[in-house]
């Protein structure tokens, strides 16, 4: 044998080991992919005076489209047995020519691209099977989608992903024998994901504040508050559940678990910094306090303010009083008006401050003692009565300031007196 045709005998062992090498590939990740099947008549009849590159053309033009249509989706099978078998016609139009006895090599490129056409055929009807007897499952997959599904839940987005593409295989191989209950197995699966998935965007935030909370305390020191958080995030969970997809009914379950859990937050905080005063009762008192403001808050035509301190409830009360008195005045309301001495205020104010002061150092001394852990608890009940006291002198003070600053019926205006 000469050197040329050892050369010639090594090429074509390479090409057909290649060959084998790439055909093992292609029968392992291709294993449970349908059978299609072409003959020499329908080859002959395809092609008839077409050239093996017009025929490749057109095949490849054929993929295109199923790629757009999502066809490696929708029958994953038949469209791996038309890519297969596109890639083979290609392969065959590289390699050395090789007569195999009674086919041409054209023939055996013709016959490749018909397999593909026709793969892609059944992949186009299966497409159209799918979306009829799993119209229910992919409404809820393209909505995950639509939600934006991110790398959080990628992994049990992929399995339920798998478990959808084996219906879509058996739908392709027409093994139809219990495939109602895997249908409804497999619904449940993305149902219970969307669901996750929304609770996860809608309450995560939220979620947090309330083990904020919990991490302060909230249980022991804002029993009741802290149910009623609970009970409020139940039920959006429970809204979300029922119907992920109805954005309205979602959103008022979930601003008011918002409400109820930065309310928690605050109350406890407030709780915690009164209890050197009085461990059992501050939660009442505070409470009793809100209700109050709540009342100031309904009169004036302002939302609940009480996700917020009650320092800043306060504040917030006093510019909306505030606010209606400017509007008022500046409307040029003009029917009579009652002087007010500005130092009546001024003293208000003031005398609110010594006891929001007091207060302060009632606090402080009583924290002192307990500290000190000495048996006062004598001392603790007269302090107590103080605190009680001022409480009562600062809300009666707080009531004859509101009257003073209160407009008369029918449009006053107050115009306040300068002093002499």
């Amino acid at each position: 044998m000469n050197i040329e045709t050892k050369k010639r005998s090594t090429g074509k062992k390479r090409w057909g080991v290649c060959w084998l090498g790439i055909i093992l590939v292609l029968l392992s990740a291709c294993a449970n992919t349908p059978k299609v099947v072409v003959d020499t008549a329908e080859v002959q009849q395809r092609f008839k005076g077409k050239t093996v590159a017009q025929a490749l053309k057109e095949t490849e033009a054929s993929m295109v489209r199923a790629e757009q249509d999502q066809l490696a989706f929708y029958s994953p099978g038949f469209f791996a047995v038309a890519q297969k078998a596109l890639d083979e016609a290609r392969f065959l139009m590289l390699v050395p020519k090789e007569t195999t006895p009674g086919i041409s090599p054209d023939a055996q490129v013709f016959s490749k691209l018909l397999l593909a056409d026709k793969s892609l055929a059944q992949a186009v009807a299966t497409k159209s099977e799918v979306q009829q007897r799993l119209r229910d499952i992919l409404k809820v997959r393209d909505s995950l989608v639509a939600k934006g599904i991110d790398q959080s839940a990628a992994d049990e987005y992929n399995d339920v992903l798998n478990e959808l593409s084996n219906l879509f295989r058996r739908i392709e191989r027409k093994d139809l024998e219990g495939f109602e209950r895997a249908r409804v197995v497999t619904l449940y699966q993305f149902q219970r994901l969307e669901s996750q998935w929304v609770k996860a965007a809608q309450l995560g935030r939220v979620i947090a504040v309330l083990e904020q909370a919990e991490a302060m305390g909230a249980g022991g020191a804002a029993p009741k508050s802290y149910k009623k958080t609970q009970q409020a995030l139940k039920n959006a969970q429970t809204v979300i559940e029922h119907n992920p997809n109805d954005q309205m009914v979602i959103k008022e379950a979930v601003e008011r678990f918002t409400f109820e859990a930065n309310h928690l937050l605050q109350i406890t905080q407030a709780v915690k910094e009164l209890r050197a005063l009085n461990d059992s009762a501050m939660e009442n008192i505070v409470l009793a306090a809100e209700s109050r403001l709540l009342a100031i808050a309904d009169a004036l035509g302002q939302p609940d303010p009480r996700q917020k301190s009650l320092r800043e409830q306060t504040e917030i009360l006093v510019n909306a009083a505030a606010r209606l008195v400017a509007a008022k005045t500046e409307g040029g309301a003009k029917s009579r008006t009652r002087p007010i001495n500005k130092n009546e205020l001024e003293n208000a104010h003031l005398r609110n401050a010594q006891l929001q002061a007091q207060l302060q150092d009632m606090q402080e001394k009583n924290a002192r003692l307990k500290r000190g852990e000495k048996p006062l608890l004598k001392r603790i009940d007269a302090l107590e009565r103080v605190v009680i006291k001022l409480n009562n002198e600062k809300a009666a003070l707080e009531e004859e300031l509101a009257k003073v600053t209160m407009l008369p019926a029918g449009e006053v205006t107050i115009t306040p007196v300068e002093r002499p």
